[in-house]
C-alpha cells in the first residue's frame, strides 16, 4: 500500500504495516483535519523516535543471546569434567577395599590376626571447589544475562504494540507519552545498556576458574594462560577507564557508566557537607549535580574547539564525495554553511590573536569562510593538493566545455549551483574584509574567472543571470581583497595569483550598451567599485529590453536585490569621479523608463507577487536597495534619481 494514498483513518486503526506506519503519518501532516493536526504531528516524530529505539535495542540484544548460547555451551562443557570433582569417585572406593582386603589376607597368611581400619571420608580439593564455584555462577550469569536481553525484546515490541493499540490518534499519543513517562522514569535506557554487564561478569569468573583449574595440573601451562588472561584485563581496565580521561574516546564498557556514577555519588556525598560554607564549593556540588543526567550527556558537554570541528568535519565529507555527482550536493550545501549561525556567537564569528610580521599584537575575526577557505588552501606549492580547488575547478569548468555530455537541466543546474556558491563565498569575503578575517582568495582558480565570463553569456537565461549576479559580487570582492591586503608573489615567484585571477574576471562589457561601459579609469582598484555597479545594472537593463523578456522569479527577484545590496554596501557616491556617476545616473533612468514603458504597453510579464510587496519587479527591487547609495551621491546627480523614486 502506498503511504501517500492512505488516509488518516488507516495511520490510526493501524491498517498500514509498521513501517509505512511512519511515513504515512508524516505525509499526512499538511493535510490532516485542523483538529487531529496536532496528534499526526506529534505521532510522526514520537513514531520515528520509537522505531529507532525499537531497533536498536533489538540488534544490542541479538548479539548478546548469540555469543551467551555459545559461551553458555563452552562452559558447560568444562563444568561436565569439573562438577565430578565434588563427588567421590567409585574407582578411588574400590582400590582402598582392595588394598584392604589385601592386606588382611597377608596377615592371616602370616597367623596375626589385624582388625580393618575405616575407609577416609571422602573430602573434595580446595581447587575444585573454587574452580566448580566460579563456573557454576559464570554460566549462571550468562544464562540470567540471556533471559534478561529476551526480556528487553519482549519489552521493545510491547511497548510499540501498546503505542499503536488505539483507533484514535489522540488517545495513542497519550499512550505513548504515558509509557514514554515510565521509560524514562526507570531508565530503561542505562538497563538494556549495562545488561551485558552480566555476561563480561561470567567471562571474568571463567577466566579465573580456568587458570587455578590448570594450576592444579600443570604449573607451565597455567602460567602462560595466566599471563594471557592478565594481559586481556589490563585491556579491559584501560578501555574502562580511557573514556573517563580522554572524552572522545569511542571505546567503553558497561563499568565505565557505573564508575562514572560511583564517582559522582561519593563526590556528592563529600562535597554536600561544605556546600553550606563555601560558594565555589557550592557551584562545584551544583555541577556534579547536573552532570546525573547521563554519563553520554556529560560527555557531549565537555566538547571542545567546536569550530576546529566543523572544519574536520567539512574535510571529511568532502573526502566521501566520490563522484561528480556527490561533489555538486557538496557544493550546493555551501552557501547553507555560510549562513549557518555559531552555536557560541550570534555573529558567526570569533577573534583570535595573532602576530604580524613586524610583532605586532592584533585579534583576527574568524568565520565560516575560513572553514571553506581551509578546504581551497593547497597543501604546499601544487594546487592540485588542494581538497576542493581542482575538483570544484573540474565541476565547474564541466559546464561549458564539456555541456553536450549532459543534459540541459543538468548542466543549468550544476552551473547555477557553482554560481551560487560563488557568490556566497564572495559576499562572505566582503562581510569580513573590514574584520581581517584570513580567506584569501587568491587560492580559487583562475579558471574560475574565465567560466564566469563565459557563462554570463550563455544561451541559457537563468544560467547567465546567475552567472552576471555571481561575476559582479566576485569582482567587487577581489577588489576589496587588494584594498585589505598587502601586494605580494606567489611561493614560486610567478604572477601574483590574485591579479591572475582579476584578469580572468576582467570587464563586464556589455556590447549592446557600450554608453555605460567605463571609459578612462579613475582612481585604480577604488574607482572601478562603481562602475562595477554600473556594469551589472547594464545586465538588467538589457534582461528588460528584450523583445520578449522572461518573468523574474521570486528567487531572481530576492538574489538581483541582495546582489545590489552587497556592491553598493560602503559606497559613498560623491567620493566617485562625476563621470562614473553619470554612468550610473544614465543607467538607473533607463532601466526605469524601460520598465514602466513595458507595464504600461502590457508587453513586460506580470509582476511578481511575494507577499508584502505584490508589485515586485526589477526597478522596485533597485531603488529599495541603492537608495542609500543615491543619497550619498552629488545633488546634481542624486536629485534626477530622487525623481524617479530612487
Amino acid at each position: 500500500m502506498d503511504p501517500e494514498k492512505s488516509g488518516p483513518q488507516d495511520v490510526e486503526k493501524g491498517k498500514l504495516p509498521e513501517k509505512l506506519q511512519v511515513e504515512a503519518a508524516a505525509s499526512l501532516v499538511g493535510s490532516a483535519e485542523p483538529s487531529t493536526k496536532m496528534w499526526t504531528l506529534s505521532l510522526s516524530h514520537s513514531s520515528k523516535h520509537d522505531e529507532a529505539m525499537a531497533d536498536r535495542w533489538k540488534s544490542d540484544m541479538d548479539g548478546i543471546l548469540v555469543y551467551t548460547g555459545v559461551f553458555s555451551a563452552t562452559v558447560a562443557a568444562f563444568l561436565i569434567e569439573s562438577y565430578k570433582s565434588l563427588k567421590p569417585d567409585p574407582t578411588d572406593a574400590s582400590s582402598q577395599l582392595l588394598l584392604q582386603i589385601t592386606q588382611e589376607l597377608a596377615g592371616l597368611s602370616n597367623g596375626a590376626r589385624l582388625t580393618p581400619s575405616p575407609l577416609d571420608p571422602f573430602r573434595a580439593q580446595r581447587y575444585a571447589i573454587h574452580v566448580n564455584i566460579l563456573w557454576f555462577l559464570s554460566l549462571t550469569l550468562s544464562l540470567a544475562c540471556g533471559l534478561g536481553a529476551t526480556l528487553v525484546q519482549q519489552w521493545a515490541r510491547r511497548y510499540l504494540r501498546l503505542t499503536r493499540r488505539s483507533d484514535r490518534l489522540e488517545s495513542r499519543v497519550r499512550i505513548r507519552e504515558f509509557l514514554w513517562q515510565g521509560v524514562q522514569g526507570l531508565h530503561v535506557d542505562w538497563v538494556v545498556e549495562n545488561i551485558s554487564f552480566m555476561l563480561h561478569a561470567a567471562i571474568f569468573l571463567f577466566f579465573a576458574g580456568l587458570v587455578e583449574f590448570l594450576f592444579a595440573f600443570n604449573d607451565e601451562v597455567a602460567d602462560v594462560i595466566l599471563v594471557a588472561v592478565s594481559i586481556f584485563a589490563a585491556l579491559y581496565i584501560t578501555i574502562t577507564l580511557l573514556p573517563l580521561f580522554f572524552h572522545r574516546s569511542p571505546f567503553q564498557t558497561p563499568l565505565t557508566s557505573t564508575l562514572w556514577y560511583t564517582g559522582h555519588v561519593l563526590a556528592v556525598i563529600f562535597l554536600y557537607p561544605f556546600s553550606c560554607f563555601s560558594s565555589k564549593v557550592r557551584e562545584n556540588f551544583e555541577s556534579v549535580c547536573r552532570n546525573f543526567r547521563g554519563f553520554d550527556i556529560y560527555l557531549m558537554g565537555t566538547m571542545k574547539d567546536k569550530r576546529g570541528l566543523d572544519k574536520q568535519a567539512l574535510k571529511s565529507t568532502l573526502s566521501m564525495c566520490r563522484d561528480e555527482g556527490d561533489l555538486e550536493a557538496f557544493i550546493d550545501a555551501i552557501p547553507g554553511y555560510l549562513q549557518q549561525a555559531e552555536d557560541d556567537d550570534h555573529d558567526g564569528t570569533h577573534t583570535k590573536a595573532q602576530y604580524t610580521r613586524n610583532g605586532t599584537h592584533t585579534k583576527v575575526q574568524y568565520t565560516r569562510i575560513n572553514d571553506i577557505g581551509s578546504l581551497l588552501d593547497p597543501e604546499g606549492k601544487d594546487l592540485k593538493k588542494s581538497p576542493l580547488s581542482h575538483r570544484f575547478e573540474d565541476l565547474f569548468t564541466s559546464c561549458t566545455h564539456h555541456h553536450k555530455s549532459m543534459d540541459q537541466a543538468s548542466r543549468r543546474r550544476r552551473a547555477i549551483t557553482c554560481s551560487r556558491a560563488i557568490w556566497e563565498m564572495s559576499k562572505a569575503s566582503l562581510s569580513s574584509a573590514s574584520k581581517r578575517v584570513t580567506f584569501d582568495l587568491r587560492h580559487l582558480p583562475t579558471s574560475i574567472g574565465h567560466t564566469l565570463h563565459r557563462l554570463t553569456s550563455d544561451t541559457d537565461s537563468a544560467i547567465a543571470a546567475s552567472a552576471q549576479r555571481t561575476m559582479a559580487l566576485f569582482k567587487r570582492a577581489i577588489m576589496d581583497h587588494v584594498l585589505h591586503t598587502e601586494p605580494r608573489t606567489d611561493d614560486d615567484g610567478s604572477k601574483n595569483s590574485l591579479t591572475a585571477l582579476a584578469e580572468a574576471v576582467g570587464d563586464m562589457n556589455i556590447p549592446l550598451f557600450p554608453p555605460y561601459q567605463a571609459g578612462e579609469r579613475h582612481g585604480g582598484w577604488p574607482g572601478e567599485r562603481l562602475n562595477t555597479v554600473t556594469e551589472f545594472l547594464s545586465h538588467i537593463l538589457a534582461h528588460i529590453k528584450r523583445p520578449e523578456p522572461e518573468q523574474p522569479s521570486p528567487l531572481d527577484l530576492e538574489e538581483t536585490g541582495m546582489t545590489l545590496e552587497q556592491l553598493c554596501r560602503g559606497l559613498t557616491g560623491r567620493e566617485f569621479p562625476h563621470a562614473d556617476q553619470q554612468r550610473l545616473v544614465d543607467v538607473l533612468s533607463d532601466i526605469s523608463q524601460a520598465q514602466i514603458a513595458q507595464l504600461a504597453s502590457g508587453s513586460a510579464p506580470a509582476p511578481v507577487s511575494t507577499g508584502e510587496h505584490p508589485t515586485k519587479t526589477y526597478l522596485s527591487v533597485i531603488q529599495s536597495s541603492m537608495s542609500d547609495l543615491v543619497k550619498s551621491m552629488d545633488a546634481k546627480f542624486a536629485e534626477p534619481l530622487h525623481q524617479l523614486k530612487f
